[in-house]
């Protein structure tokens, strides 16, 4: 009969019940980088199958870019061959090592949202100066 109380002891400690009244709140997450746009806009830019200098790799990426206004996607959006072309021109330059090397993932995608946000007008009919928010690798490998 005495073991009938011991179970529901476990049981209740089991189930978060237990002895410590005064628990911690579990940590709160720190968020890092820029803040989260609140209605992004996204444009495809498709998938990118280029060869990597020396012809001996091909690199396979599937890009989209993040906008938070619907003026600068809309303009560049008008524009997608430029975009496409310079994004190919830019990816056939990378080299194995560069691709291999994990940082450089970070600087393929600013280097790439730099470039792009250097398409637009100098003097827009928007506010923002550099509207591609972000650049998002769908996938992005080397075969």
């Amino acid at each position: 009969r005495h073991y009938r109380g011991l179970g529901l002891a476990c049981l209740i400690l089991l189930a978060g019940g237990g002895l410590s009244p005064a628990q911690e709140p579990p940590p709160s997450a720190i968020r890092e980088g820029p803040p989260p746009i609140e209605k992004p806009l996204y444009t495809d830019l498709g998938t990118f199958i280029v060869n990597m200098p020396g012809d001996k790799y091909f690199l396979k990426g599937s890009i989209q870019i993040v906008f938070a206004e619907s003026a600068p996607k809309s303009w560049l959006d008008a524009r997608l061959p430029i975009v496409k072309d310079m994004v190919i021109s830019h990816l056939q330059s990378i080299t194995v090592e560069q691709f291999d090397d994990l940082k450089n993932r970070n600087r393929l995608r600013s280097s790439l949202q730099n470039r792009i946000n250097s398409l637009f007008p100098n003097n827009p009919a928007w506010d923002d100066l550099e509207p591609v928010r972000r650049v998002l690798f769908l996938e992005l490998y080397r075969q």
